[in-house]
């Protein structure tokens, strides 16, 4: 038997070791995603902060403010700190209009992230200016769902792979990125290949588990219902952070006008029993995710707890961000000062309206694109235009405007709703091809992706939702080219017409094909989208578009006549009815 000395000093060696044992690692993840370049602070509305909101405390985020809140974790955390962006950094505001991707990579270096999933707007000014990105930034960009045979320039990159792994104490940690396959369709022409996320990530997580990785962290960029999968159908992923939805999430009264679609962290249950944490931090910068996690020697997730930040005025931003930005801000000011065109009314460029039906700005918008092409054709009086059809889709227009107290809209207003910096064309396609893209707009408005509904000018239609596919369309006019006086006729399958559409449309973007095959005919306006509205602003003074009936539902049912509802066997059967009534009470 043991001495009770010796007792003693054997039980105070277990309790020096077993919590060693059991507790192997305990990380502060900050996470953020989809920033959309949003340098500066935004309003509570999802607009640019105004001079001295901010001050008052009406404004939120910016990436000074996220910076400083990494920083300050970073410096005062006693457990290891992991910060991962879930991707989409690119596009959203005039400063990146202005200075792209290089500005997004210096902007990106203040925070520094461990690591970054690609996003789908990082491939918006094509693979070349990406790979610009990637020689500026100082972190690892992963994506383990594509194939970059046919892109040797991102190939070869060393920031760019499919997985990294990070020391944060003792312990390895792999992050395992992805991304959504269909990226091809909502980007710029590249020749990415994209393969489905649940496959690509098995894979290489199996190889970090035979090099004795059991950490690993999916960081990706497919939207709340894809990390939820990968979460269930990936065995060896431990935790799971998001992007692309811009997915509130939050447990309990969250703290500003945010609707939580669930709680954070969601939990998903594997098969095995074993519970994922799951989390995105909606978008903009305005939430900062923060989550603590307790992992054993084994890599088993013991506990984990948190809580995104709303950074808010209590957060005071970095003094090295801000004094970095005020070297490019008097571009930005400028075009902030810069007014093209005033407005009477509410400007609805929201997602849950243009996305999934006809919208005063989506209007107004394809009415520039027809009139750029009217002034094009000023010199040629065979007719007043050889393209009275202005197409653009919901995805591209990024914002709404509101008319404040003077409806001034400002250069600047006019990049944030118009950001992609796309080239406009003019291309020539029969009816039967109108119409197969306008069914393939309603079709894809059925699966509620709202980015691919095609706004409209020149065009006036019906529709019903309960039809086949392919069949939705019950009545489709456009109006005339040919004709002194412009009217609408109905479009004939085996007439050509003029179309107006953004580069991205005419490239294949969202799956649509506007290039008649057998007669190709295109060319370039020489125009960005957005420097048509500005010249239809400026032109047209003051602007008060409404919605039109450009696309209109149609009733399901129509009743046959106003006076009878019912039909007549109805009606026949219950005078029987009464009658045979009348007579056994008779």
């Amino acid at each position: 038997m043991l001495r009770p000395t010796v007792q003693w000093a054997f039980v105070l060696l277990l309790i020096l070791i077993i919590p060693n044992w059991i507790c192997g690692l305990k990380i502060t993840l900050l996470h953020t995603n989809d920033m959309h370049a949003w340098y500066d602070p935004i309003s509570s509305k999802g607009r640019k902060c105004k001079a001295g909101d901010d001050e008052r405390g009406f404004c939120y985020g910016g990436f000074a403010r996220v910076a400083a809140v990494i920083n300050d974790t970073r410096r005062a955390a006693t457990d290891s700190v992991l910060y991962l962006n879930g991707g989409d950094s690119f596009q959203g505001t005039p400063w990146f209009s202005v200075y792209r991707g290089k500005m997004v990579a210096q902007m990106l270096n203040f925070l520094s992230p461990d690591a970054m999933s690609l996003g789908v707007h990082e491939l918006d000014d094509g693979t070349a200016a990406f790979a610009e990105f990637l020689d500026v930034i100082n972190f690892p960009v992963v994506s383990t769902n594509i194939n970059l045979k046919d892109e040797p320039k991102l190939a070869e990159h060393s920031k760019l792979v499919t997985s990294t792994v990070i020391a944060k104490g003792n312990t390895k940690i792999g992050i395992v990125g992805y991304i959504r396959p269909d990226t091809k369709d909502r980007t710029q022409p590249n020749n990415v290949v994209y393969k489905q996320e649940v496959p690509a990530i098995n894979k290489e997580t199996q190889k970090l588990v035979d090099q004795g990785i059991n950490i690993i962290i999916a960081l990706g960029h497919s939207g709340y219902e894809k990390d939820k999968e990968i979460a269930r159908r990936c065995p060896d992923v431990d935790l799971v952070v998001g992007g692309q939805s811009h997915t509130f999430l939050y447990s309990g009264k969250a703290p500003s006008k945010e609707v939580s679609e669930g709680p954070y962290p969601t939990i998903v249950v594997k098969p095995d029993g074993r519970k994922v944490p799951v989390v995105q931090a909606y978008a903009y910068t305005k939430y900062l995710g923060n989550l603590s996690l307790e992992f054993d020697n084994g890599g088993n997730l013991l506990s984990f707890k948190g809580s995104p930040i709303l950074l808010d005025s209590r957060f005071q931003p970095s003094k090295e961000v801000l004094h970095f930005l005020d070297q490019y801000r008097q571009v930005i000011d400028d075009m902030e000062r810069h007014v093209v065109g005033t407005t009477s009314v509410y400007l609805n460029g929201e997602r849950r309206s243009c996305g999934f039906g006809e919208c005063n700005f989506g209007n107004i918008i394809a009415d520039s694109f027809v009139y750029a092409r009217v002034l094009d054709t000023m010199p040629d009086r065979r007719s007043w235009t050889d393209a009275p059809i202005g197409l653009i889709n919901a995805g591209a227009i990024r914002a709404s405007i509101e008319p404040g107290e003077t409806g001034a809209i400002t250069e600047a207003d006019v990049m944030t709703v118009l950001p992609f910096s796309h080239d406009m064309f003019y291309t020539r396609i029969s009816g039967s091809q109108l119409m197969k893209a306008l069914e393939h707009s309603l079709q894809l408005r059925s699966k509620h992706m709202s980015s691919s509904y095609l706004q409209v000018s020149g065009l006036r239609m019906r529709f019903n939702h309960s039809r086949p596919k392919g069949e939705r369309i019950t009545e489709i006019r456009a109006l005339c080219s040919a004709c002194q006086i412009p009217h609408y006729e109905a479009v004939e399958t085996d007439k050509y017409y003029g179309v107006i559409l953004t580069s991205f449309l005419l490239n294949g973007g969202e799956g649509y094909s506007f290039i008649d095959p057998k007669r190709p005919e295109v060319e370039n306006l020489t125009l960005l989208d957005r420097n048509a509205v500005i010249r239809y602003l400026q032109e047209h003074k003051v602007i008060y578009p409404e919605r039109e009936d450009r696309q209109a539902p149609q009733e399901k049912h129509l009743s046959s006549s106003s006076a009878s509802p019912l039909p007549k066997p109805f009606l026949l059967c219950l005078l029987h009815g009464l009658y045979f009534c009348h007579r056994l009470l008779g």
